[in-house]
């Protein structure tokens, strides 16, 4: 008897012991399930889009002390580049001081750890000596790598309200550390034409340039020499909602052919609380209809918009560098990454 009442204590015991381990199991899975809930499509929200956003803003500090980076353009090399792997460049834009919209670079390994070129100091380029607050200010650099020169550029657009002008110029460099001096790439009067947000790349010996217009049409161009361009022509995108008016634009050429992802607003109003679109095309004519592949987090550093971002595709992965502005307008840069670009994951730490 007493060793059968032992035997039954003991089956109680067990059970009671694959019971608690069955609730913790349970308990798990709804945590996890909580923790990455962000990260799957919304069954309510319209065309089941999915929103993945970094969790912190990447330190870029600039010459300023600030870390409000902003309209960054990420170049990755295959062997590194004088050292380095990747190249960025941005504008600082601490609670939307133009006055240091000024170009930078910053150089990395792994993407996540930013630094200056070693021997290079910024800003690549100062501010203006005419500047004049919302008149006359730097801003939307953009990088390009001339692999028949072996030669890194960087372009930015100035713009100068005061005398009706806006020119686009350009810098170049054979080791990242010594910079030629400004050349003119493009010039217009502004109430008639504008360079938003160039975004160029080179491919097959020709500059191919996509921009945005005055009146916010989306356009492309070309150029042999870097310097006439030509046959331009305008892009017709359709977005996931109708109204949306372009805005700042990156592009890249893929195994999967033109890739371009754009901020858009219905109203100038909106324009600080955007969210991210993605386009792809095989011949740069013709793109699919768009998709949302970011939108402004709920209380995160990221919550007010998204602005013009850029993105590399490496080993089958993208990683978006997506520029954004929080409630109280402080900016910055994040890193989300995935295979598939509408699936994207937040860096988290």
């Amino acid at each position: 008897m007493k060793e059968k009442s032992c035997n039954k204590k003991y089956i109680l015991i067990l059970e009671l012991v694959i019971i608690i381990f069955l609730m913790v199991i349970m308990f798990n899975q709804i945590n996890l399930y909580k923790m990455f809930s962000k990260y799957k499509p919304d069954n309510n929200s319209k065309n089941n889009e999915v929103y993945h956003n970094s969790h912190f803003k990447l330190k870029l500090e600039s010459a300023y002390g600030d870390n409000q980076a902003y309209h960054p353009k990420v170049l990755n090399f295959n062997n590194k580049w004088n050292g380095y792997k990747y190249w960025l460049t941005f504008s600082p834009y601490p609670n939307g001081n133009d006055e240091k919209e000024n170009p930078h670079i910053k150089v990395s390994n792994d993407l996540i750890n930013w630094n200056d070129p070693n021997g290079f100091n910024n800003p690549l380029v100062d501010t203006p000596i005419d500047y004049k607050h919302q008149f006359v200010y730097n801003s939307d650099p953009h990088l390009v790598y001339n692999h028949d020169t072996d030669t890194l550029e960087c372009y930015y657009r100035y713009v100068n309200d005061l005398k009706d002008q806006v020119i686009i110029y350009r810098l170049s460099t054979k080791d990242g550390i010594n910079w030629t001096e400004k050349e003119e790439i493009l010039i217009s009067k502004r109430s008639k034409k504008d360079y938003i947000s160039p975004a160029i790349i080179y491919e097959n010996n020709v500059y191919k340039m996509w921009y945005v217009d005055k009146d916010r049409s989306l356009k492309y161009m070309e150029s042999n020499d870097g310097y006439n361009y030509k046959n331009e022509r305008t892009i017709y995108l359709k977005y996931p909602l109708s109204n949306l008016i372009n805005w700042h634009i990156d592009v890249i050429k893929t195994t999967n052919g033109y890739e371009l992802i754009t901020v858009a607003y219905k109203s100038w109003k909106d324009r600080n609380s955007m969210n991210l679109y993605y386009f792809k095309s095989e011949d740069n004519i013709k793109y699919t209809k768009g998709i949302t592949i970011l939108r402004p987090s709920i209380k995160s550093w990221d919550n007010r918009g998204i602005y013009r971002s850029s993105f590399i595709y490496e080993d089958g992965v993208y990683y978006v560098f997506y520029s954004a502005v929080r409630d109280n307008f402080e900016r910055g840069v994040g890193l989300s990454y995935g295979k598939e670009i509408d699936n994207l994951i937040g860096k988290d730490q």
